[in-house]
């Protein structure tokens, strides 16, 4: 089997290439810009991968609320243009999607069969990409809905929260999601193409869990000495689902965040002594 990697060099995109042993193509943004229809056919056509993985996306949920036209034409036209090559060329494509395709206004967490209600412009162009994949009626893909993600990057919370150590007070709200470790995923996903699955799937780390207690949890590890204060909402451009538990029935979620973010701890950051 062939690979085509799209956003190689991001959080999810940089776990792919580590995680894909077959012959692979791992093109980062400034490699591909999947927007370009005929850049990314020309690639698909003469590269002639047996599986397109696109993890390409605009994800900066406030910068995507100021600038809707740019995440659709990232999250949902790209999305377009990677799977027409698909079709065209007989390739099995894998797209991911996000928590932030529902409102959270549920109060358990939701399933595959829950109807979508974005709440902000980077929801909204998301579940437009996957729109576009699913009424294509094309067989040959597979749609993962995933949350929090964490991994070296600087979009990682987890990152961003050992960024603050400094700081004396930290506020976090009270959204609740699944924390979902990038490498989890992609050692997952990797063995999901392998055996056959097709569809739309949830697939995340299996604890729920607010950002006000994963960031103590994971500011007490680091022997944080300042003040933590939850707060409801951050003031902020684009709303955020209260709550966007995904369930991940039928498949068995990926290890809980408290494991995961431990060994990410120990392998990126040196805490030798958890």
């Amino acid at each position: 089997m062939k690979f085509l990697i799209t956003g190689a060099g991001g959080l999810l995109g940089s776990e792919f290439n580590k995680v894909v042993v077959e012959e692979k193509l791992a093109l980062k943004r400034t490699d591909l810009d999947i927007t370009n229809f005929e850049d990314v056919y020309k690639i698909v056509k003469n590269y002639k991968p047996d599986v397109i993985i696109n993890c390409s996306a605009l994800s900066n949920v406030d910068y995507c609320e100021e600038h809707f036209d740019e995440a659709i034409n990232v999250n949902a036209k790209g999305v377009e243009n990677l799977l027409i090559s698909a079709i065209e060329n007989k390739c099995f494509l894998v797209h991911f999607s996000t928590d932030y395709v529902f409102d959270g206004n549920k109060n358990s967490p939701y399933t595959i069969y829950d109807i979508p209600n974005p709440i902000n412009n980077y929801g909204k162009s998301k579940l437009m990409g996957e729109e576009i994949v699913k009424n294509s009626k094309y067989e040959n893909v597979l749609i993962i809905r995933t949350s929090w993600l964490f991994g070296i990057g600087k979009s990682s919370f987890v990152s961003k929260i050992l960024n603050m150590i400094n700081n004396e007070v930290i506020y976090m709200t009270e959204q609740i999601s699944n924390p979902t470790y990038s490498k989890d995923l992609a050692i997952r996903v990797y063995k999901m193409i392998k055996q056959g699955y097709k569809g739309l799937f949830h697939l995340t780390g299996a604890l729920s869990v607010s950002r006000y207690e994963l960031a103590k949890y994971i500011l007490d590890i680091v022997g944080y000495k300042g003040k933590i204060i939850k707060v409801e909402n951050f003031p902020s451009i684009a709303k955020r689902p209260r709550y966007s538990s995904l369930d991940n029935y039928p498949l068995e979620p990926l290890r809980d965040y408290k494991v995961a973010i431990k060994e990410f701890l120990k392998e990126f950051y040196n805490f030798r002594t958890l």
